[in-house]
């Protein structure tokens, strides 16, 4: 990754600088009031809060087309010994999209109590100029949703739940070649994020009603990921996962109408 700033953009949720010879994404997320301290408003292991702030950004930046390459956790809670779990959390996240530890760093706070969970996480990763997928739908696509949403309170969210897109079996799914476009979806749901993908393409949404993914269902952590893809693939979508994952066929892409 060289070459000065060219530009910077934004792409969704995402921040871009063009440098001279690729981009650089930037991606972020935050979590407070979450784990296991007196006053954390959800009790959970800190362990789950570390996963899942950074399976947003880790995702975000591999749906974009982007390759990981650093891990930053910003962590509001002691060393020793929550933010030691917390940290161990992210580095094997990290892991299962091919980063080593040494692609993780961050900071935590040691110099006053902290009495409420607190996490933030960039994640910065590259693309060749070109190479970015927002947009990049086709008319004649249908729009998959991989997992089916989830988020707690309302569900049992945890590390490695069968109906959560695992990050190893997406990235081979989008270095398959067969994706045109993916896309996390977050707290508003599939009713937000399907017209997000089709419009970054120029595209209308022609909805099915025969699948039983809830669209208005917040997806809190990315539990699930939408894909667009030729119809032709749809098997090489499906195979790429567990029988366990629920993978749904949501809508057709087509032209706008003039």
């Amino acid at each position: 990754m060289t070459g000065a700033v060219r530009g910077v953009r934004r792409i969704r949720d995402l921040t871009v600088l063009d440098l001279t010879d690729s981009c650089l994404v930037v991606a972020c997320d935050s979590v407070g009031g979450i784990g296991p301290k007196p006053h954390d408003t959800v009790a959970v292991p800190a362990s789950t809060t570390a996963h899942f702030a950074t399976r947003v950004p880790l995702l975000e930046v591999l749906c974009a087309g982007a390759t990981p390459t650093l891990v930053v956790n910003t962590l509001c809670v002691e060393a020793d010994p929550q933010g030691r779990e917390m940290i161990a959390a992210v580095v094997a996240l990290a892991a299962e999209v091919g980063l080593d530890a040494d692609r993780v760093t961050g900071t935590t706070e040691d110099n006053v109590p902290t009495v409420a969970t607190g996490i933030g996480v960039t994640v910065l990763g590259e693309a060749a100029h070109g190479a970015l997928r927002p947009g990049a739908s086709r008319s004649g696509d249908v729009v998959v949703c991989l997992g089916l949403p989830r988020s707690a309170p309302r569900d049992r969210v945890v590390p490695g739940h069968p109906d959560l897109v695992g990050l190893a079996d997406l990235r081979a799914l989008l270095d398959s070649g067969v994706v045109h476009d993916a896309l996390p979806v977050g707290s508003k749901g599939l009713a937000w994020e399907v017209p997000q993908l089709a419009a970054s393409a120029g595209l209308t949404v022609d909805w099915r009603t025969d699948h039983p993914v809830p669209v208005d269902r917040s997806a809190g952590p990315s539990a699930c990921v939408l894909v667009s893809c030729r119809p032709t693939d749809l098997t090489t979508v499906r195979a790429a996962f567990p029988d366990s994952l629920p993978v749904s066929v949501v809508a057709d892409l087509t032209e706008e109408a003039p």
